[in-house]
This record gives C-alpha cells, sequence and structure tokens, in this order.
C-alpha cells in the first residue's frame, strides 16, 4: 500500500515539476505580469481546472519556483567552492553565471515580479536566500581562515558577491540576444576588493 502511495506522490512531483518549467518558459517570452494561467497551463499541456489543482495562482507558481531554483543555485554553489580562495571565487561566478544562462525563464521572472514584496518576504524564500548567502560566505570564510582573504563579515561579502554575480540576469532583460556572459570580471573585480596581496 505504500508503494502505491509513493508512486502518487512522485507523479504528483513530476506534474509540478513540468508545470514549474511550462511556467518558466512562458515567463522567459513574457515576463511575470504578462504571463497568465490559461498560457502555463497550455505549455504544461493541462486543462486550466487542472492547473488551479496544484497551484491557486501564478503567485503561487512563482513561489514554488523561486524555491527550487534558489535551492538549486544554493547546492550548486555548495559544490564550486573547492581550492583555494581564488580558484573557488572564480568557480562560484562561473558556476552561477553559467546558472542565470540556463535558467533565464526563472530569473525574467524574479526581475519582473519586483511587485510582490509578500513573496519576497515569505519565511520560507528567506531561509533559502540564507543558504544561498552561506554557500558563498564559506567559502570567503576558508579564505579568510587560510590568510588569503582580507578580513570582514563574510556574510555581508556574501551578499555583495552574489549582487555581482546576479547583475547578470539585469544584463540579460536588457540584452537577451548577446553572446555568452563572461564571469571572469566578476570574480575579479571580487577578487581585487577581497584577495589579499
Amino acid at each position: 500500500m505504500a508503494a502505491a502511495g509513493d508512486l502518487k506522490e512522485r507523479r504528483r512531483e513530476r506534474r509540478v515539476r513540468e508545470i514549474l518549467e511550462a511556467a518558466m518558459r512562458v515567463f522567459a517570452e513574457k515576463g511575470y505580469p504578462r504571463a497568465t494561467m490559461e498560457e502555463i497551463a497550455e505549455r504544461a499541456l493541462l486543462s486550466r481546472v487542472a492547473l488551479y489543482k496544484y497551484f491557486h495562482d501564478k503567485e503561487a507558481i512563482l513561489k514554488a519556483l523561486l524555491e527550487w531554483k534558489i535551492e538549486e543555485l544554493a547546492a550548486r554553489l555548495a559544490e564550486a567552492g573547492g581550492g583555494t580562495y581564488p580558484e573557488a571565487v572564480r568557480a562560484l561566478a562561473e558556476s552561477g553565471v553559467r546558472f542565470q544562462e540556463e535558467n533565464q525563464g526563472f530569473f525574467r521572472a524574479l526581475y519582473t515580479a519586483t511587485g510582490l514584496p509578500g513573496l519576497l518576504r515569505d519565511p520560507a524564500l528567506r531561509e533559502q536566500k540564507e543558504r544561498l548567502v552561506e554557500s558563498v560566505a564559506r567559502v570567503i570564510a576558508a579564505g579568510q581562515r587560510s590568510g588569503r582573504a582580507r578580513p570582514g563579515d563574510p556574510r555581508f561579502l556574501a551578499e555583495l558577491f552574489l549582487n555581482l554575480l546576479f547583475s547578470v540576469t539585469v544584463h540579460d532583460f536588457f540584452e537577451p540576444d548577446r553572446p555568452a556572459y563572461d564571469p571572469g570580471p566578476i570574480a575579479e573585480v571580487f577578487l581585487r576588493g577581497t584577495l589579499v596581496p
């Protein structure tokens, strides 16, 4: 009996992922404000009524998408931060830029949904943002312990790094057809401010 319940849950999880991927494509094309539940349902090969069984509105879809992608990015950044301090910062920049390029629909949705302050104050999302900051702060703290990074609050420096990193999204928003972004300058600008000479 438990196996049937597990199968049902896995099917639901797969369907939710398909909906989120469809929403991300619609958000990439139209931005969050202009995307509709009807378009998301159509792209996910669902009726609108069926979509509402999973998500009660577009904001709920965006929240689920944010949770999924922030968790994915935090995991990717946590994996990237090995080696010497400069190598780790370069790996974080490379991983973060590639993630943004692979998930433009997510970042376009995030950028165009700035009129949803309640969503951005959601406790679950704030907790995930903390994981993201912590992934980078660990690299900076390790660099400080090794004597390669200047002293300073690792969490504050991590937020500065993430702000530099997410400038790629803003650039992509205004110039979506440009060639792939070079993560090198992000890492080098950050290292110039934090690396011990």
